[in-house]
């Protein structure tokens, strides 16, 4: 070691030893310049001022210090001083220790300490070390507050025990079972530790054997504890998030699969990529046949009309309600059908991006067949009520010009009032929106009670000729053909050959292959122009013909109108 011995108070050096000068870096003769020149940095006066200040004879006052040498790193230096006398003079004996290299290790081991605590501390992990010679542990201040416990540097391991749950008492058993027969050198468990609070703390268990002794048996292991509670819980929350997006998926499974409306999804390439069983049934193709397939592939008439708000829906994020569309589907081919629909953009729930379009589709078919059907009867009632005070007006006045007495008057015109019911009877079910349950009737009684009103005081024979075979009239086809033969004796009564004296109508019908062919002829009224737009009577006549699939034709000669009825056979018995 390097020694010197230094004047008081001066502290200049007197003597010194080979290793002081090599500690000074410099020959030994030349060690009172190196040391002078040493005390006079910085450093070197805080070294003075220590030895300055040494007082002790009997035992040596031990200090760290540093030494600065010109032009080279400084040293840190461990000190052992103390006064001396040496033939009267005062003197201070020094032993200089350089411990430059453990002070530096000592830096680096407590800065390695430190990232591990900062480590640790990220983690969230308690620190142990367990010593078997003593069986204590050392722990850290995170694995006590993980128990709520206060910050303690050691704890027996009887204690440490008390904390294990008496379940998990097996599992610390056999653990030490294999740690003494050195089969495993390293430890994970899972433990259930008390909290200070009385609860269960789930705890991962993690160590390692460091040190063994000679035979091999473990003697001090080193590990860290994790609270697992925060990881439970999320679990549990994922568990029961999950659980509930389940059953929230399949309530909207549900009610995708059972909706009595349309529903389908579709990408930005407006192709399907779902389809309920509502919308496959309406569009008359199984749901397997949509999915890949524009909408238009399978229903054709809609492109026009929805391939634009498809664009509108992407390009725009639109909702666009209340649309309707009419077309033909293949679930009933030649058949207009109606659709209201509505577009909606289908959106990432993350970053809002339009995925593709969702449409509601609801067929409205039947409603709007209704409504038209309301209309026109509401449109029928009207006019009929107006041509019953005009019919009501006629049968008086034809009543009072062939009657010789008023009881005889009175006699007629209630007749034709009473059969004038009896043929509103018959329509009554077609106005009603019904059919008409009519077992057992002939086209021939239904035309004689419709126009029993219009004949002439001794029956039909003088105005009116019905000549035709013997055909069953069903209950489907009576009320049209009612509504059509009435509203044709109504006009003629109003404007044709009804209206005057001498004037006839014949109506006869046939029946072959070719369905049944009625014709109604006028003659002896008055002159017939072709009217310059077709009115309501006109309408009646063709609609009635077409819902039984067949047609109506018109001839407006000058001697009297001339219609044509074309009916199938099958629809007018049915």
């Amino acid at each position: 070691m390097a020694a010197v011995i230094l004047d008081r108070p001066a502290l200049g050096v007197l003597a010194g030893n080979a290793e002081a000068a090599g500690l000074l870096g410099c020959r030994p003769e030349r060690l009172p310049e190196a040391w002078g020149a040493a005390l006079d940095g910085r450093a070197g006066q805080e070294l003075r001022r220590r030895l300055a200040g040494v007082t002790s004879r009997d035992r040596p006052e031990v200090f760290d210090a540093r030494l600065q040498l010109p032009d080279r790193a400084p040293k840190a230096m461990l000190v052992r001083a103390r006064c001396v006398e040496l033939e009267g003079w005062q003197v201070v004996s020094a032993v200089l220790v350089d411990i430059t290299r453990r002070t530096r290790a000592e830096a680096r081991l407590a800065t390695a300490h430190r990232r591990l605590e900062v480590a640790l501390a990220g983690a969230e992990l308690g620190a142990w070390q367990r010593d078997l010679r003593t069986d204590l542990l050392e722990v850290t201040a995170r694995w006590c507050e993980m128990l709520g416990l206060p910050p303690m540097k050691t704890v027996p391991v009887t204690v440490w025990r008390t904390l294990v749950h008496p379940e998990d008492q097996e599992v610390l058993r056999n653990l030490a079972q294999a740690q003494d027969a050195g089969l495993d050198g390293r430890i994970e468990v899972l433990l259930r530790l008390r909290h200070a609070d009385g609860r269960w703390i789930p705890v991962l268990s993690r160590g390692e054997v460091i040190e063994r002794d000679a035979e091999g048996r473990a003697v001090v292991l080193s590990g860290t504890h994790y609270d697992l509670s925060a990881r439970h819980a999320a679990e549990a929350a994922r568990r029961q998030s999950e659980a509930e997006a389940r059953r929230r998926l399949a309530d909207l499974e549900t009610l995708y699969r059972s909706a009595p409306l349309g529903l389908a999804q579709f990408d930005r390439a407006m192709r399907f990529v779902r389809v309920n069983e509502a919308l496959a049934e309406i569009n008359g193709f199984p749901v397997e046949a949509h999915l890949g397939r524009l909408a238009w592939d399978l229903v054709p008439d809609l492109q026009a009309a929805a391939e634009p708000l498809f664009r509108r829906v992407l390009d725009q994020g639109e909702t666009i309600t209340g649309i309707e569309f009419t077309g033909q589907t293949a679930r009933a081919p030649g058949v207009q059908r109606d659709w209201v629909e509505q577009f909606y953009p289908v959106r990432d729930p993350e970053t809002q991006e339009i995925l593709g379009v969702g449409i509601v589709c609801e067929e409205v078919t039947e409603r709007k067949r209704a409504e038209r059907t309301r209309e026109l009867l509401l449109r029928e009632l009207d006019h009929r009520v107006k041509n019953l005070f005009a019919i009501v007006s006629g049968l008086v006045s034809y009543s009072a010009r062939g009657a010789a007495t008023p009881q005889a008057m009175r006699n007629a015109l209630l007749g034709r009032v009473g059969a004038l019911a009896r043929a509103h009877d018959l329509v009554r079910p077609a106005i009603a929106g019904l059919g008409a349950d009519l077992p057992g009737t002939t086209l021939e009684a239904l035309l004689r009670a419709l126009l029993e009103p219009f004949g002439g005081d001794d029956g039909m024979p003088e105005r009116l000729r019905l000549q035709g075979p013997t055909l069953p009239l069903g209950p489907t086809a009576a009320p049209a053909i009612a509504l059509a033969v009435h509203e044709m004796a109504t006009n003629a009564a109003k404007y044709g050959a009804l209206s005057r004296e001498g004037g006839t109508v014949t109506v006869d019908w046939t029946a072959d292959g070719a369905g049944l062919r009625l014709r109604w002829t006028e003659q002896g009224g008055p002159a017939v122009a072709t009217p310059a737009h077709r009115g309501f009577g006109h309408r009646l006549v063709n609609q009635s013909a077409a819902q039984l699939g067949g047609t109506a034709g018109f001839d407006w000669a000058t001697d009297g109108l001339a219609v044509e009825l074309l009916l199938p056979l099958g629809r007018v018995a049915g």
